[in-house]
């Protein structure tokens, strides 16, 4: 018995490093969001690698990118709350204690960190476009809105299909003058603005819900 956890470290070890090896482009020692949406989960430890919570532990230096050492970390993490969980619940678990752990740590690194961690998040698996005649705008593509979209269940949860919030991404950019909806260039961009005025307002209604509706009271990570 003494014996079980270094097995499952080891496990846990090379399914990380296989994954890894399988998903990360030759040339490149980090993973993007499009790539991390492929992690296949060990069949004991089911993680949603579509929960945003999740990803913002996994990314532990909130770059928008997860190394093989993240990725090793959070998995010898869940495979020690294994313990903690009933197996059949261990998934919705998983994804409730992330979600506390990324309420934790934004009451410490602030909410400008959080938008800048999900912009970078969110635009790393895209390239990103300038004009020169948009000076100090940043433009992501459609894909991203549309991850952003599927990420956050914005279908479900605020009743936007894809086209919907991709429309209003637009507008908004418009609206705070970065971009002219009347620009062809533009028809398939969306301001990076847009997408940190929305991680702005989602973590500010999660920080609401969290503190005076659900009234948890924040455990700064040690």
């Amino acid at each position: 018995m003494g014996g079980a956890p270094s097995v499952l470290n080891d496990v846990v070890s090379r399914h990380c490093t296989a994954e890894f090896k399988r998903l990360c482009p030759k040339g490149r020692d980090f993973l993007v969001l499009s790539e991390l949406r492929q992690l296949q989960s060990i069949e004991d430890l089911p993680i949603d690698m579509n929960h945003l919570g999740t990803l913002f532990v996994l990314d532990a230096d909130r770059n928008g990118r997860v190394t093989l050492q993240e990725l090793m970390q959070f998995a010898t993490m869940c495979a020690k709350k294994r313990k903690d969980f009933r197996q059949h619940e261990f998934p919705l678990q998983m994804k409730g204690f992330c979600t506390l752990c990324m309420f934790d740590a934004v009451t410490v690194e602030g909410e400008e960190a959080f938008v800048l961690w999900f912009t970078l998040l969110f635009s790393e698996s895209h390239h990103v476009k300038t004009f020169a005649d948009y000076p100090g705008v940043a433009f992501c593509s459609r894909d991203a809105a549309h991850t952003v979209h599927e990420v956050l269940q914005i279908d479900d949860n605020y009743g936007y299909d894809v086209q919907r919030f991709f429309d209003l991404c637009q507008r908004t950019g418009e609206e705070l003058g970065v971009m002219s909806i009347e620009d062809e260039r533009l028809d398939e961009l969306i301001p990076r603005e847009a997408l940190e005025m929305f991680a702005r307002s989602f973590i500010q209604g999660l920080l609401r819900l969290m503190t005076h509706q659900l009234h948890f009271t924040p455990h700064p990570p040690q």
